[in-house]
């Protein structure tokens, strides 16, 4: 075999043993992938890069606060405690919470007054005593949560969720700061078509700018706006000086769970379906305020809603106002004309004409007191889906779903009746058959 034959056989057994693979697996990966960069037309991932810095690290939160939670499951001090024990060891952890809330309202008073020199030393008793609640709070609150927790479950477990006595999924919640939701919808509709998990602690200033960022981009609606608690796992409630608002609120996040846990459609499309989320919203919203009451007079009675005996005449009728006094706002009647006002605009394709009247009416409730800092079709997306209120909230329209909720929850035995008929819904039209 001459030189030359010999580079050529080398040549191509180097080749076929190394630089062929590389080609067929190349190939191979080209055809298996779509593309490895997403395309710019593709919003979920725009947003993300937009959004980069202000998400919330739900991985980070939930790895931590369920090593926490696990670990108390072991020790279970309130075992020992009686049931009027635990009550007073809650009612004064949630007054100790409104105290440092109280103490750090002063501070953040002292350091906007521009006639306080020195800040720092004005305010130095304040925070020493605030910093000491703080470390009195810290080592009561997973007892706290854990009273709380087994209260809210005694109900649920007369409502038949336990399974050899423990309810399932269990009840856990932690008192944590919550963060921000971005929620997104179409400007020609109300509906939620994209949201996203923000940081905590959110400056309004910042809040704006994510908002135009996002709607500059897209040519969509959108909000940035606090919640009142998120159904994670364990779920996250804020820090609260509220009992009522802690118990209604950990029942309503349970209910989310529940229908998770047990693959209820109208939770596995939640964040892909408006229909699923106004079902899943409306249905723990009934949940909460059902089992809350119970949770209160059981054991919190100053809470639960008075008995309201039939009155032996009819009420008379509100007397009719001067004729120099204007009439009362009602804040329901004129969010509800609102929200009737923009549907039929939006429905007309008159989209602009519809965001002039929005503002122009935030600025009416703003004028009576109502803080509202953006009301848009976002804004509508976001709340409405919480209609669980005879007659429809105010901010629903005519949308018959909450309703449709409601006419299931009535013609049900139970609450528990009603919350395991709607684990198995999936559409508005399946809880109308639900209800023939």
């Amino acid at each position: 075999m001459t030189q030359s034959a010999v580079r050529a056989w080398h040549a191509t057994a180097h080749f076929a043993r190394h630089v062929l693979p590389k080609i067929v697996a190349g190939g191979l990966l080209l055809i298996t992938l779509n593309y490895d960069v997403p395309l710019p037309s593709d919003r979920s991932y725009v947003m993300d890069r937009l959004l980069a810095g202000y998400h919330f690290d739900f991985v980070t939160w939930i790895a931590g606060a369920a090593a926490g939670k696990l670990g108390y499951e072991f020790v279970r001090p309130h075992d020992g405690m009686t049931d009027a024990d635990q009550v007073a060891f809650v009612r004064d952890f949630m007054r100790r919470v409104g105290e440092y809330q109280r103490l750090e309202s002063e501070i953040r008073r002292i350091y906007i007054d521009p006639n306080v020199a020195d800040h720092e030393a004005a305010s130095a008793r304040l925070r020493a005593q605030r910093d000491q609640m703080r470390r009195e709070m810290n080592a009561r609150q997973y007892l706290a949560e854990a009273i709380l927790q087994e209260q809210v479950e005694a109900i649920l477990r007369e409502e038949e969720f336990a399974l050899g006595g423990q309810v399932m999924p269990p009840l856990r919640f932690r008192f944590t700061p919550l963060p921000y939701i971005l929620i997104v919808s179409p400007r020609d509709r109300i509906v939620t078509i994209d949201q996203r998990g923000l940081q905590t602690g959110l400056t309004v200033d910042e809040q704006d700018r994510i908002e135009r960022m996002v709607a500059e981009r897209f040519n969509v609606s959108t909000l940035v706006t606090p919640i009142g608690g998120l159904a994670a796992y364990p779920t996250m409630l804020p820090e609260t000086s509220s009992l009522r608002f802690a118990i209604r609120t950990a029942a309503h996040e349970w209910a989310h769970n529940y229908l998770m846990v047990t693959l209820a459609p109208v939770a596995l499309r939640y964040l892909d379906d408006p229909t699923s989320r106004v079902i899943n919203e409306t249905t723990a919203s009934i949940v909460e305020d059902e089992v809350a009451e119970r949770v209160f007079r059981r054991f919190y009675p100053e809470l639960a809603r008075p008995d309201e005996p039939a009155p032996a005449t009819p009420p008379s009728a509100p007397a009719p106002p001067g004729p120099d006094e204007p009439p009362p706002f009602d804040f329901r009647a004129e969010m509800r004309e609102t929200r009737l006002r923009v549907d039929d605009l939006l429905a007309a394709g008159r989209i602009e004409e519809a965001e002039a009247y929005m503002e122009a009416r935030r600025k009416l409730f703003v004028q009576n007191g109502y803080g509202i800092r953006k009301l848009n079709q976002a804004y509508f997306a976001f709340h409405g889906a919480y209609n669980a209120v005879p007659g429809g909230a105010p901010t629903a329209g005519r949308d018959p779903i909450g309703p449709a909720v409601q006419a299931l929850r009535q013609r049900s035995r139970s609450v528990g009746e009603f919350l395991r008929a709607i684990s198995r819904v999936a559409t508005l039209d399946d809880v109308e058959r639900a209800l023939q």
